[in-house]
C-alpha cells in the first residue's frame, strides 16, 4: 500500500469520526495518533495482503457498550477510536467509564506485538486456552482486558514471548 493510499484511508477513518460527532481537534489528532496505517507501512503491506476469511458467527463484530456507561466516557471514547481506526478490532465491550475489553484478530507478530505493547499489557500474567490468549492492560486511565485471537496467535507467542 502507497504512502498516498495510506494517507487516503487514514483521511477516510478521520471523517467517519467527524461524522460520527467526535470531531474535537483534540480527537482527531488522537485518531491520528492511533492510525496504524501511518505509522507502521510494514502493518499496512501486511494488512493489503491479507486474504478475506470467513470468521465464525461467534467469532463476527461485536461492539457494546453498558447502559450506564456516558457516550464521551473514557473506554467508550477509547473503544470508538479503535474501531475507526484499527481493522484488527473484532470486538468492543465497555464494561465501566473505566473499563473495556477488547478481541483483536492481528494479522502478523508485530501487530501481535503493538497491540500487547500499546496496552502496556505485562505478559507474564497473560493466558492462553482454546486459541484465545487475554492479558490484562491499560491505556491512560482505562483498565483494558485484552483478548487476541487467529489461527497462529500461539505460535506468534512462543516467537515473542518477551512483546511487552
Amino acid at each position: 500500500m502507497t504512502a498516498s493510499l495510506r494517507v487516503q484511508a487514514a483521511a477516510g477513518r478521520l471523517r467517519a469520526a467527524m461524522e460520527a460527532g467526535h470531531g474535537t481537534p483534540e480527537e482527531l489528532a488522537q485518531a491520528l495518533e492511533d492510525c496504524r496505517l501511518l505509522q507502521s507501512p510494514e502493518t499496512a503491506a501486511a494488512r493489503a495482503e491479507r486474504t478475506a476469511v470467513r470468521l465464525p458467527a461467534f467469532r463476527e463484530e461485536r461492539h457494546t457498550v453498558g447502559l450506564d456507561v456516558a457516550e464521551d466516557a473514557p473506554a467508550a471514547d477509547l473503544a470508538l477510536r479503535l474501531r475507526l481506526s484499527q481493522h484488527d478490532v473484532t470486538h468492543t465491550d465497555v464494561r465501566s467509564a473505566t473499563k473495556l475489553r477488547i478481541t483483536v484478530r492481528p494479522q502478523s507478530v508485530d501487530c501481535l506485538r503493538w497491540w500487547i505493547c500499546w496496552f502496556e499489557a505485562g505478559t507474564a500474567s497473560g493466558a492462553y486456552t482454546d486459541g484465545e490468549y487475554t492479558v490484562r492492560g491499560r491505556r491512560g486511565d482505562v483498565a483494558v482486558d485484552l483478548t487476541i485471537v487467529g489461527d497462529a496467535v500461539h505460535t506468534w507467542l512462543e516467537a515473542a514471548p518477551h512483546a511487552s
